[in-house]
């Protein structure tokens, strides 16, 4: 049969658990009381902390007194999950454990007045820990249950509009407990923290690309009638006041971001959202480890870390090279509640299957950049060297063996730059000076093998051009080098792995210091011949690292 249950059946002390087990830092709390104001259509935010107090204050739909009434109910709530991303209706508890009082005021513009939702937080947790103490002392007492302590410690007044004359809603939360003031009063801290979970904007004097990036994912999600939320934030911190915008700016890449991808998360069902990345423009990782790869976002707040999505790209070392973000609009995807993840089902299953195409997709763009760089950097390396060549082979010109290596330098040079064009890895920007310099580089082969045969059979030849007016004429028409984005250059052995973002434990590095000292630099002559082969041995472990990707 069916047992009857009363209010005695639920304790008081059900709020204590559930916000200390979901909440238990004070800027989870925060989050909470933004991201109700997020699912209220708000366009601006205010944040301010003072003193003991925080207050926020929005601009959004607003409340009137009957959803007022319903948002003081625990573990209900009328919001669309597929809408907002709180509807489990314990946020507005979310500050329980960490205040004293907790303060709502609000008006809705179908109200003439505002209204007043007062907390006293700090009567319900004497109330409990009076009842916890009793317990301990064997003192038999009623439990107070949830019913009561709410009934007796909410109050719902109608107020003057004086008070509060703006549609919205402001939030104030007094009598900070002293354990939670530290961290809430440092505005570095608080600032970083709303960056990462909360939808703000992209800095558009800061990083270059801030308007493509949020201009093209409202178009992409426009397409798919889902929306892509965004507010203005202002944060103040005692005396320190700044409007805060998602954390990227061109300073976090080396020389410059490089213009961002955008790829669709999608399959033949479902449109789940938008991955955009902008890549280092120098083959390293970024710097701020924070801030490398991908942040899953759901309605603009993050889910999880950015390491939890580093799997689907196999090895990190392209992720590490990216930064960027997953926007997760599908209604139907629902993060948990710690925010952690999504709940499980088989919608979520079917998201992160398609994250393994998403991850392809930028590896492959990676990859592509790679090798173009590369290319880049040998055409340059090409073009250097065969000016150094043009203006020393006819030095030698009675020197068979010097001649015979110079021909082997150029040989090497076209015919790695042919390789280069046969896999398609050079960009097309740059393919008609890959072909120039072939040309040119064959020509200064005939011209080095015309020189050897005349050593060799000991006569003069007459040529439509001497050997010199060509030199120049192969020179004027060598390219000009581009800008060249290469890698520091190494003092020591140790040098090179950290040019290389290759990580080696500490016990390594001091083996690798007795290597360069036994072996490395006993065997070179002098300072140019030890950094030379420093150089040559950072290209070989490179080209090595490369190819196992």
């Amino acid at each position: 049969m069916s047992i009857e249950i009363t209010e005695h059946d639920i304790g008081a002390e059900i709020i204590s658990i559930l916000t200390k087990g979901m909440y238990p830092d004070p800027l989870d709390a925060l989050r909470e009381y933004v991201q109700n104001s997020v699912d209220a259509n708000a366009k601006k935010i205010d944040i301010k902390v003072h003193g003991n107090s925080i207050i926020v204050e929005d601009d959004g739909y607003g409340m009137d007194d009957k959803i007022m009434r319903k948002a003081i109910r625990v573990g209900i709530s009328d919001k669309n999950p597929k809408n907002d991303v709180g509807f489990r209706g314990i946020g507005i508890y979310s500050s329980f454990h960490l205040c004293d009082k907790l303060s709502i005021y609000s008006k809705s513009s179908n109200t003439t007045n505002p209204f007043l939702l007062i907390f006293d937080f700090k009567s319900m947790k004497d109330l409990l820990e009076k009842q916890q103490i009793n317990r301990l002392k064997g003192i038999s007492s009623k439990l107070i249950n949830l019913q009561s302590i709410l009934q007796n410690n909410i109050e719902l007044e109608n107020i003057n509009i004086e008070e509060f004359p703006k549609i919205g809603t402001r939030i104030e939360i007094d009598g900070l407990n002293s354990n939670f003031f530290q961290s809430i009063s440092r505005f570095e801290e608080v600032a970083e923290y709303l960056r990462q979970v909360i939808p703000v904007h992209f800095d558009l004097n800061k990083f270059r690309w801030a308007k493509i990036i949020e201009n093209t994912i409202t178009e992409i999600c426009k397409k798919h009638k889902a929306e892509f939320k965004l507010v203005n934030l202002n944060l103040q911190v005692n005396n320190r006041t700044e409007e805060l915008f998602r954390p990227y700016t061109d300073e976090q890449f080396e020389n410059m971001p490089l213009e961002p991808y955008f790829k669709e998360i999608k399959n033949k069902e479902y449109f789940f959202g938008v991955t955009w990345g902008c890549l280092n423009s120098a083959r390293k990782k970024i710097s701020d480890k924070d801030l490398r790869g991908f942040l899953v976002r759901k309605q603009g707040f993050a889910i999880g870390k950015r390491s939890d999505i580093s799997k689907y790209f196999g090895r990190t070392t392209y992720f590490d090279r990216y930064i960027g973000e997953i926007i997760v609009v599908h209604p139907n995807l629902l993060p948990n509640a710690p925010r952690t993840d999504f709940e499980a089902s088989l919608l979520k299953t079917m998201f992160y299957e398609t994250l393994n195409e998403v991850a392809f997709y930028f590896n492959k763009k990676a990859d592509n950049y790679q090798e173009y760089t590369k290319g880049d950097e040998e055409l340059d390396e090409s073009i250097i060297k065969l000016r150094e060549i043009e203006g020393s082979f006819l030095f030698f010109s009675e020197n068979t063996e010097e001649l015979i290596n110079k021909i082997i330098e150029v040989r090497n040079i076209y015919e790695q730059i042919q390789g280069r064009l046969k896999r398609d890895v050079i960009r097309k920007g740059r393919r008609k000076e890959a072909i120039t310099i072939i040309k040119l580089a064959k020509s200064l082969e005939k011209d080095i093998q015309g020189l050897i045969n005349k050593s060799k059979t000991n006569r003069k030849e007459i040529t439509d051009k001497m050997p010199e007016v060509k030199s120049i004429e192969r020179l004027r028409k060598l390219p000009e080098i581009r800008v060249k984005m290469k890698l520091k250059e190494p003092k020591c052995l140790n040098d090179i792995f950290s040019n290389l973002d290759i990580l080696i434990t500490e016990q390594m590095k001091k083996i690798l210091n007795l290597i360069d000292e036994k072996f490395l630099q006993d065997s070179t002559n002098n300072k140019n011949e030890y950094q030379l082969a420093l150089r040559d041995l950072q290209k070989q472990i490179e080209e090595e690292n490369d190819e196992r990707l």
